[in-house]
């Protein structure tokens, strides 16, 4: 029996993904529930000394539109976003071992006081920002892209999501646009049938600030390492 796993990041990156999910023998079921497109910013004319990637996706659009000059300390989050930098040609300064914003906090607040330029999801979260911020650094947030629910007929919604036994949700806006197509308490009710598995510790407080539902977490930060939790998962439903 193959068991399936929805996912819910957007259409690109679920067609990206498929590959790694259907290698290790579990079927894929897509429900994107978020889309991204690239908002026309205009690049900030200062020298920064730190920059920070904390999604591919901000790393994608801010360099189809700006340049670093190169000496800057560039910090990433996960293995992914430290692929998506180098593929254009620069260098990663640090990463943290864990690929949460507080890592981030911890890391900077061993380094000396500078400018930080911090390319974003227009709805990303304010904490990082806030927190640097207090901590003396001077921070300039640079919205490069925007995120937006995909809404389903009800129909369709719902046929998806009874086709899986493991829901993956990838960021805190999937979580959004899941409640966003099926509010509570139905999408709440429905749920609880499934295996969840959030990628990371924010994804999981999403979901349970929205739905009090808890969730599985991967031990690394990766597409790569919750595909291999699901297929734990999965071997023992056998």
């Amino acid at each position: 029996m193959m068991h399936k796993v929805i996912l819910t990041r957007s259409p690109e990156d679920i067609e990206r993904d498929r590959e790694l999910f259907e290698r290790e023998g579990l079927g894929v079921i897509a429900l994107p529930l978020i889309k991204t497109a690239p908002i026309d910013f205009e690049p900030i004319d200062e020298t920064f000394d730190f920059v920070i990637f904390q999604s591919a996706k901000a790393v994608k659009y801010f360099f189809e539109k700006a340049k670093l000059r190169g000496n800057e300390k560039i910090i990433v989050v996960g293995e992914a976003v430290k692929k998506a930098v180098e593929s254009y040609g620069y260098k990663v300064y640090q990463i943290p071992e864990k690929y949460y914003a507080q890592e981030i906090k911890l890391l900077m607040e061993k380094e000396k006081r500078g400018k930080v330029l911090l390319p974003r999801s227009q709805e990303g979260r304010e904490e990082l920002i806030r927190w640097l911020r207090d901590m003396g650094f001077s921070v300039y947030p640079l919205n490069v892209y925007t995120t937006e629910h995909i809404l389903y007929e009800r129909e369709d919604f719902l046929k998806r999501l009874s086709a899986g036994e493991f829901i993956f949700f990838a960021s805190p806006s999937a979580v959004k646009g899941f409640f966003a197509n099926l509010p509570k308490p139905e999408g709440t009710k429905l749920l609880k049938k499934k295996k969840i598995v959030c990628i990371g510790k924010t994804t999981k407080e999403e979901l349970t600030s929205l739905s009090g539902l808890s969730c599985l977490l991967p031990e690394k930060q990766s597409v790569e390492s919750a595909v291999s939790l699901i297929k734990s998962l999965a071997s023992r439903l056998h």
